[in-house]
């Protein structure tokens, strides 16, 4: 697994970048872009995770894996069950990310609603 360090000051920089993010989804939700709502939700929570991770760790993923960015988070401390929990939101969304972004299928209302649940649920963790 690819990580980099990082100064665990930055995890507020992270947090920002997410918080953004969030705010992006949501305009575009309201606007019925759900394409761009749902990169969105994953970009808030890709973002967010990075931050969590930097938090408790001072690493945050830096491979091309999504499953690894998964392991990485969940393995901030195995014996916490929310942490677990969290984790399932985070493997939603980026197991809908190269479809969102490069795919042939335009996402719909439906899509939108559930990487926007993913995205929140992550966020109030955090």
């Amino acid at each position: 697994m690819r990580t980099r360090a990082v100064d665990r000051h930055k995890a507020h920089d992270y947090l920002k970048r997410a918080k953004e993010c969030k705010n992006s989804m949501y305009r575009s939700y309201d606007e019925d872009e759900w394409n761009a709502c749902v990169i969105n939700a994953v970009h808030s929570a890709i973002a967010v995770a990075d931050g969590f991770c930097i938090w408790k760790t001072g690493i945050r993923h830096a491979g091309e894996r999504h499953e690894d960015a998964v392991r990485l988070f969940s393995q901030t401390d195995l014996q916490d069950t929310e942490i677990r929990n969290a984790s399932r939101h985070l493997q939603e969304l980026l197991g809908i990310k190269s479809n969102a972004e490069y795919g042939e299928k335009l996402m719909r209302e439906k899509d939108a609603l559930l990487a926007r649940k993913h995205a929140e649920r992550l966020f109030d963790f955090v």
